[in-house]
């Protein structure tokens, strides 16, 4: 039975510590980036029901690295808030895999920082994931969302995190494109996924209003013309 989700994936700084330049250990902070690493996942490894994460997703995950920060989470600042983000990878056969990602600031290991002489209560970047072979967005955000919020929950959750993780991975199952809605529950909220029918266009629950206001009528008309005609479309930001 094919499964909405693939894999719970957790990235940040792994045990050996290398700038993305190259350098081996902790060279500070002050704007240095380090490599990230995928440090955990579920299903694990030695399973054989999906092929294993793509080795490029961390740096997917994680552009610009992992950053070392003297504090976490603050009220009054918005740069230390979590962030939540979709991408999107493209295989050799060109077979796209999903993802939805939320990165936030998590205290370095005790372990990491002795082994490193990393300053005592120093946070680093990190992201956990939801990987799915269906472009169902606003799913893969509202349960990895869920799932966050319980991670950070002061009154956790009823049963193990790792349990809950591992009943939303491999028992939502993949819809019938256009017929079935699957409901399934993630402590106390009540999730829906639907998948549009396979014939038509390329379907992604994304909205495309934020793009459109941002072009005036002439860009947009040669945006369209370019999708129209099958070309080749680069978008750069400074996001």
């Amino acid at each position: 039975m094919a499964r909405m989700f693939e894999y719970f994936v957790v990235c940040g700084l792994g045990p050996e510590i290398r700038t993305v330049d190259g350098n081996r250990g902790f060279h500070g902070t002050g704007g240095v980036q380090y490599l990230p690493s995928l440090l955990d996942q579920y299903p694990p490894p030695n399973h054989s029901l999906y092929p294993p994460p793509p080795p490029q997703l961390p740096t997917c995950v994680l552009p610009a690295g992992v950053e070392f920060y003297t504090s976490g989470f603050d009220h009054n600042d918005i740069s230390t808030f979590p962030r939540s983000y979709p991408i999107v990878l493209t295989e050799g056969d060109g077979s796209k895999i999903y993802v939805s990602c939320i990165a936030f600031r998590d205290p370095v290991c005790d372990d990491i920082a002795e082994a490193y002489r990393i300053p005592a209560n120093s946070f680093a970047d990190k992201c956990i994931c939801l990987v799915s072979r269906s472009p169902s967005f606003h799913i893969l955000r509202d349960a990895l969302e869920e799932l966050f919020a319980l991670c950070f929950s002061p009154n956790g959750s009823s049963k193990p995190l790792w349990d809950v993780i591992a009943s939303v991975v491999s028992s939502v199952p993949l819809p019938t494109p256009a017929k079935d809605r699957v409901l399934f529950a993630i402590e106390n909220s009540l999730l829906a996924v639907e998948v549009p029918p396979k014939e038509g266009l390329p379907h992604a629950d994304i909205s495309f209003q934020p793009l459109v206001q941002c072009l005036d009528v002439d860009n947009f008309l040669q945006l369209f013309t370019a999708v129209l005609l099958e070309r080749r479309i680069l978008f750069r930001s400074n996001k």
